[in-house]
């Protein structure tokens, strides 16, 4: 080869070298770029929605005391009197500051008439606030609860306003709480972020008693003293570079990665912003450094490619291996960019989906609801999300292993994509947590799909051989009616799965501002329930059960009523499903149970013959650990005898697990204690688990009862049902009977034992005494 061919090979050689190597510069300097901003912008979001959190959750904090203050007793006759002399509400907030992040919390009460008649943080009170205060006036004209933030003459505050009534429901006054920012900032610090708060520099002329003091280009700085270090680095520049901030800013000077949040007043108007930083040290970088790794990995092995091919060129068979090589070498460079864009696809991909399900996590759900609520927001479209959590997983774990749990939820999963549309979007949360985006769509729509998704779910899941049955606790919340925000429509939501689950699981609901509302109501009923247990406002009435043969009292099924002071009788039906869900009828079970029998016993011991006692048992109560031991010790401890007992428990409570069901009635039936079905024929028993059960009595419900003889197929019903005692041998009592003509139809048939109106209404103590004393007549 001659000199001048070596140059010009040496050339081409030196060329492709710089080609390359320029190359990858370029390459490597945008991917790792694109990738800094992209784990930049994600960690901005992450603040942003932080701050979002603890502003939401101190404003909810608020708005619960002051609910507390407005509903205590002692605020109507300080009102009504305007006596505030002994009311000192300062230890409440030393209280408050010594217990919870709320450290800074201060009291107004102000008449109906707009005159404050007392404030914690000064003695000074009397004054009509009307003219200052739009907010009260309105409040005034129409009292309802108002939770908001606001710019003040002192301060940045969150504001509550509660109104008081008096027990006919007159308004009194306003309960108002106000509170500081200073315990979010905290908070944002033990995270890591440092935040400084100012507020917009339209409101300095209101701040006419600012409490810091601290203006920077005429924006109020609401806490100058935790965010010194962040104030000062921002003191280097104008104040409005940083709170005109989109996405996020960084600050190589500081160190720093900052983003603002911006909150509106009332009227969305930006009232102030939240400057948030964090240092640049602090943020995981790691996966940014192994695709930087893995980039330079690819290009020295490429390099080699490119020296090894130049070499042989160069020593072997200029012209000929030039042209072969030169294609290798594009082929091989196409090749490894083509892996190494995969490569990076494949982190992108793993960074927002579900390994399990090959779902959408929570960080791609929630950019993709955030992208749906612009469209919705523009176009006006209906957009829901669904919180969904699968019931008794962890049961399902424990007993078959999480192997079969995993393979569980790809198989639900499938069940759920296969459910919507495939412009709709499922998600994996974790654990056995789902949500599903539902975009373009109307509330029918939302239900249609909740209900399919209810219907499939009914069917098993055929796992490794074993059917699995499993179901849905579902909760629904609408953009626009429930929340205009990623987060705040997942986490309402979330409270309405809840709401679902304490239903009962297995439903879904959807969430309103009602929930609020109801959840005062449920705490004033759950303090009126205790208050009726301890001061035994509760009262067993007894309805008689008569032999319509003989016309001979057989027994007596104790009933509950409850015996107001205040509103006279509360009827059953308002306060038994309550007292359900939140645990306290295993309290109103035991004093039922309790009071039923001292009372039966009291007749027994003046001569009158009761016959059984019949006493409702529900669910949890039957459910709970020590029943059997309680029921035990309670027999004993008032001496009643067993065998006059009868616990009466609803049949669709037994068929919901009628093995372990059995084993609970065997614990009854060893004390020697009678039990009995109640609401039998109402459609969920299996007359193969019917004859293996341990019972005594079967109870027609009074839904079959009230249109005989008259209605044919109540007519063919009761035939049944009383066909089918005879054939166990199990006792049989009609429930509900009003009228002549069923006594007579049901004597007819076979059925002897009768409770209803027809001979008595549930009687008090002294009336069944009156009864009993009838009936030797």
């Amino acid at each position: 080869m001659s000199l001048t061919r070596r140059y010009k090979v040496f050339y081409v050689a030196l060329s492709l070298i710089v080609i390359f190597v320029s190359v990858t510069y370029i390459y490597t300097t945008q991917t790792i770029d694109n990738f800094t901003k992209q784990k930049y912008l994600e960690i901005s979001r992450d603040m942003k929605e932080e701050l979002q959190t603890l502003i939401q959750e101190k404003s909810e904090a608020t708005l619960l005391i002051t609910i507390g203050l407005a509903a205590n007793n002692s605020m109507v006759p300080i009102f009504k009197r305007g006596d505030v002399r002994y009311l000192d509400l300062d230890e409440f907030s030393l209280t408050l500051k010594r217990y919870s992040s709320l450290k800074n919390v201060w009291f107004q009460l102000i008449d109906k008439n707009g005159v404050s008649i007392y404030r914690s943080w000064t003695k000074h009170r009397g004054d009509n606030v009307l003219k200052a205060r739009k907010d009260v006036v309105s409040m005034i004209k129409n009292p309802r609860v108002i939770s908001l933030v606001s710019v003040g003459k002192y301060d940045l505050t969150f504001k509550t306003m509660v109104p008081v009534y008096d027990k006919i429901g007159r308004f009194l006054g306003i309960v108002e709480t106000l509170a500081k920012f200073n315990s979010i900032a905290k908070k944002m610090e033990l995270k890591g972020y440092k935040t400084l708060i100012v507020v917009d520099k339209e409101y300095k002329s209101q701040l006419t008693k600012a409490y810091t003091n601290r203006f920077v280009d005429d924006y109020y700085i609401v806490n100058p003293q935790s965010a010194q270090k962040l104030l000062q680095a921002l003191d280097k520049v104008a104040l409005e570079e940083y709170v005109n901030v989109e996405t996020y800013k960084i600050d190589k000077v500081n160190n720093l990665l900052i983003t603002t949040y911006r909150l509106s007043d009332i009227n969305n108007t930006i009232m102030s912003y939240f400057i948030i930083a964090k240092s640049l040290d602090a943020i995981d970088t790691s996966d940014i450094k192994q695709i930087q790794d893995k980039i330079l990995s690819v290009a020295v092995f490429i390099f080699f490619v490119i020296a090894g091919i130049i070499y042989y060129i160069y020593n072997i068979n200029y012209k000929r291996f030039i042209q072969d090589q030169n294609e290798f070498l594009a082929e091989s460079v196409e090749e490894k960019t083509k892996e190494l864009k995969e490569y990076s696809d494949k982190l992108y991909y793993l960074a927002h989906h579900d390994l399990l399900t090959d779902t959408p996590n929570r960080l791609l759900f929630l950019d993709r609801l955030k992208q749906q609520i612009k469209y919705a927001k523009r176009d006006g479209k209906c957009l829901g999300v669904l919180f969904m959590d699968l019931d008794r997983f962890k049961e399902i774990n424990d007993t078959y292993g999480h192997e079969i749990g995993d393979k569980l939820l790809i198989e639900v999963a499938s069940l759920l994509k296969a459910s919507i549309r495939s412009e709709d979007t499922v998600a994996r949360l974790g654990g056995d947590e789902f949500t599903i985006l539902l975009v373009n769509t109307t509330q029918l729509g939302i239900v249609k799909i909740v209900e399919k998704i209810v219907k499939e779910m009914q069917k098993p899941f055929i796992i490794n051989g074993i059917e699995i049955f499993s179901s849905f606790s579902i909760g629904i919340s609408i953009y626009g009616e429930d929340g205009t925000t990623p987060n705040i429509l997942l986490r309402n939501a979330d409270t309405a799965m809840y709401k679902a689950k304490e239903n009962g699981r297995n439903s879904y609901q959807f969430y309103d501002e009602d929930m609020t509302r109801l959840a005062l109501r449920r705490i004033e009923l759950g303090k009126s329930v205790r208050r009726a247990l301890e001061n035994g406002e509760f009262k067993p009435y007894f309805q008689p059960k008569i032999d319509a043969r003989s016309q001979k009292v057989v027994g007596f099924e104790a009933l509950i009523r409850w015996i107001d002071p205040h509103k006279g009788v509360v009827s059953p039906e308002n306060f038994i499903p309550f007292a359900q869900e939140v645990g306290l009828i295993l309290d109103i079970d035991t004093y039922m149970l309790e009071h039923s029998m001292k009372a039966i016993l009291s007749l027994q011991k003046e001569g009158f013959d009761t016959g059984v006692l019949s006493v409702n048992i529900s669910t949890k109560k039957l459910e709970s650990h020590n029943f059997k031991n309680d029921l035990q010790e309670c027999i004993a401890d008032i001496g009643f005898d067993a065998s006059k007992l009868e616990l009466e428990i609803l049949e669709s409570q037994i068929m919901k697990d009628p093995e372990h069901s059995q084993k609970k009635l065997n614990y009854i039936r060893d004390l020697g204690v009678l039990i009995s079905i109640d609401d039998f024929g109402t459609g969920y028993s299996s007359l193969s688990y019917l004859s293996q059960l341990s019972i005594d009595k079967l109870k027609v419900d009074r839904s079959f009862i009230m249109n005989i003889p008259q209605q044919a197929d109540d007519v063919a019903i009761v035939r049944t049902i009383i066909s089918l005692a005879k054939n166990l041998d199990i006792s049989l009592i009609a429930e509900g009977v009003e009228r002549k003509e069923q006594v007579e139809f049901l004597l007819q048939e076979g059925c002897n034992v009768i409770q209803g109106y027809y001979y008595s209404k549930p009687l008090s103590l002294d009336e069944t005494r009156a009864f009993l004393l009838s009936k030797r007549k």
